[in-house]
């Protein structure tokens, strides 16, 4: 039989042992982690694989944040147009274009854009582009639409250019795609020299749209270079 101090120490040795060893973690604890080196050590004794040495206190670390509401991002097109209007002059309502070098090596990107013929504060805007030899035809819209598709219908000086097409509802919404590369091309080779370009649509927000078409196909001409077409 053991003595009363030799079962006390032995008491007290399990108590202080327990004390030393922190419990193994479970899967949704690891989970629950933030940081992303500390989730791997988590789940490294769980398998009980060794943990690869921690980095310095100052080194960065992935960090997932915590939940916000979602902010689109500004459409891209909206920047361009920015850019390219800022040498608008003042009662010019005409296709404007500016040309810079592409990020693709040996490219050049094109941009024109015109605002509508509304004279409203927040236009909707016609944009045509090659960029990274990619051609498109695009509407920017003052804010998103209430649906994916719109059915549209292009005219010059009442000659249709095509039979209405869908176009898409792309990005934060409030860009209306014709279709890139060789969709907006065939719509793009139908453009005739002109005065007036107007908008047919089963949407009321650009349905009767019209733009200043005067010299629009020579700039069209310069975005054919730019994409080889």
């Amino acid at each position: 039989m053991k003595s009363p101090n030799t079962f006390c120490l032995l008491m007290l040795a399990a108590a202080t042992c327990h004390a030393e060893t922190p419990p193994i973690p479970s899967t949704s604890d690891c989970t629950a982690i933030v940081s992303g080196l500390q989730r791997l050590a988590c789940f490294d004794r769980i398998a009980g694989t060794p943990p690869e040495p921690m980095p310095a206190v100052d080194s960065p670390s992935i960090v997932v944040p915590a939940a916000t509401s979602v902010v689109p991002r500004p459409s891209a097109l909206v920047d361009l147009i920015r850019q390219n209007e800022a040498q608008r002059s003042e009662g010019d309502n005409t296709f404007l274009v500016s040309r810079q070098e592409d990020a693709t090596p040996g490219q050049t990107q094109i941009f024109i854009s015109a605002p509508a013929l509304d004279g409203a504060a927040d236009s909707v805007y016609l944009a045509l582009s090659c960029i990274a030899n990619i051609s498109r035809l695009q509407l920017l819209l003052p804010a998103p639409a209430d649906r994916n598709q719109i059915r549209i219908r292009l005219f010059i000086d009442e000659r249709p250019l095509s039979a209405s097409r869908t176009w898409q509802v792309i990005e934060p919404g409030n860009v209306v795609d014709a279709g890139r590369g060789l969709v907006a091309i065939d719509l793009l080779r139908q453009f005739v020299t002109g005065g007036r370009l107007r908008v047919e649509s089963d949407y009321a927000v650009v349905h009767g749209l019209m733009f200043d078409a005067a010299g629009l196909t020579g700039l069209i001409a310069q975005q054919r270079e730019a994409c080889h077409w």
